[in-house]
């Protein structure tokens, strides 16, 4: 495999000469004051970032239902991220002329605890994440933080060097941008990601005790890049009863607990995305309670892709097990 050894400097000259056409955009982080942020750039590309160790929300989720077909967008986002966006595409959720890659990721920190400080060179920063007690769940459960996935890559080798890895004809279309002749990449950045599943042994009493604290603010539905429904179930009062609906339930009973219909709400919503999640963690950020959301849907998601040997968003060219049928198929699934 080969690819393109970058500076950020001559990375950032390539951006620019994208942005020249008046409908192209690059979404990437930015970062001023010392916080960190996500924006979309027109023309010009002030304080862009292309690390971020802070988490505020998978970004894919702002790139659904993009169909706009004059767009031309750059999007540099984080593994996660990118992985969402390949499944959001494989569910026809974006349409639009966007090539997303993913960079090399050490982890991220909850945005509820900025402001930090942190070193701007690569090695240094990889080093305070390394050593963080702040890092999130979700990033020590994350075994998918190479930039491999989308179409194309933005990888550091074992010397913090910089290299630009096209992945499909998208990224090349960005490579050619770039200065300088490809070379084949260091061995070390060849190795695939072995995926390491999260132990789950959480029963449906503890999952019910953990429930107790949601409030059904729906946040986590909200910014779950995959859960993409228009038409939610649970905007209609038959799942989350309100006003006479839920007057007249209590009526018709010996009285009722509210919110109405938080396990139900989860249990579906779990079964949605147990195929696309990318365990980006992003619906526990958002939890205003801190219900403990990442090891059920993460969990069960990661038992799917071992029954499956599917990884949401590895390939543009796997498909989704629920799109496809083999008649053979789970035969040898355990119980």
């Amino acid at each position: 495999m080969k690819g393109k050894k970058i500076e950020k400097k001559g990375l950032i000259e390539a951006l620019r000469r994208f942005l020249k056409d008046d409908f192209s955009l690059v979404l990437a982080f930015v970062k001023k004051d010392g916080f960190f942020r996500t924006r979309i750039f027109r023309r010009e590309l002030e304080d862009i970032s292309l690390v971020n160790p802070v988490f505020h929300m998978n970004t894919s989720v702002i790139l659904r239902r993009i169909f706009t077909q004059d767009l031309k967008m750059i999007a540099i986002l984080r593994p996660c991220e990118t992985r969402a966006y390949v499944e959001l595409k494989k569910l026809a959720q974006i349409e639009s002329h966007i090539i997303c890659g993913s960079v090399d990721c050490f982890g991220t920190v909850p945005s509820r605890i900025e402001p930090l400080s942190f070193p701007e060179e690569v090695r240094e920063l990889k080093e305070v994440l390394d050593k963080s007690e702040d890092l999130r769940n979700a990033c020590r459960a994350c075994s998918f933080k190479s930039g491999k996935y989308g179409d194309f890559g933005i990888r550091f080798d074992s010397k913090f060097n910089w290299w630009f890895v096209p992945y499909t004809e998208m990224g090349k279309a960005l490579s050619n941008l770039i200065d300088g002749e490809e070379s084949e990449l260091p061995e070390e950045l060849k190795k695939g990601e072995e995926g390491k599943r999260l132990n789950f042994k959480s029963s449906l009493d503890e999952l019910r005790s953990d429930l107790e604290r949601c409030v059904m603010c729906l946040n986590c539905r909200d910014m779950c890049p995959v859960c993409y429904c228009v038409d939610c179930l649970f905007n209609k009062e038959e799942y989350v009863p309100k006003g006479d609906a839920l007057m007249n339930l209590a009526l018709s009973s010996e009285g009722i607990e509210v919110p109405k219909g938080k396990e139900i709400y989860h249990m579906i919503r779990m079964y949605h995305v147990s195929q696309t999640c990318v365990g980006c963690g992003g619906c526990e950020e958002a939890c205003p309670q801190n219900v403990p959301l990442l090891k059920y849907f993460k969990g069960v998601s990661d038992r799917i892709s071992g029954v499956f040997n599917y990884v949401p968003g590895r390939s543009f060219d796997e498909k989704i097990p629920y799109t496809t049928f083999e008649e053979d198929e789970l035969s040898d699934a355990e119980d």
